[in-house]
């Protein structure tokens, strides 16, 4: 039993470092075009690609140009910012 509750324990304070404090990319996100204070600088909290559920920090970007080439730059639900979104 001691060792169940160590198990929990240990994720529960996994899933509080990666909810506060800066979002590296790729990481889950809970605030939807936010930018700021929460996400490392040149990220935005949107989903990856149109079929995403999930919010994660994806890059801003101006243009196709600056994303890889799986990625599309496209508009973030909510805001004036585009991000890399996944092609689909």
């Amino acid at each position: 039993m001691k060792n169940s509750s160590f198990v929990v324990t240990g994720a529960l304070l996994a899933l509080i470092a990666a909810c506060s404090g800066e979002s590296d990319r790729g990481e889950s996100c809970d605030r939807p075009g936010g930018t700021k204070d929460v996400w490392v600088s040149g990220t935005v909290c949107a989903k990856p690609s149109d079929k995403a559920t999930q919010l994660v920090c994806i890059p801003i970007c101006g243009a196709d140009s600056d994303c890889s080439k799986d990625s599309d730059c496209k508009g973030v639900d909510g805001t004036s910012i585009k991000g890399c979104r996944f092609k689909t």
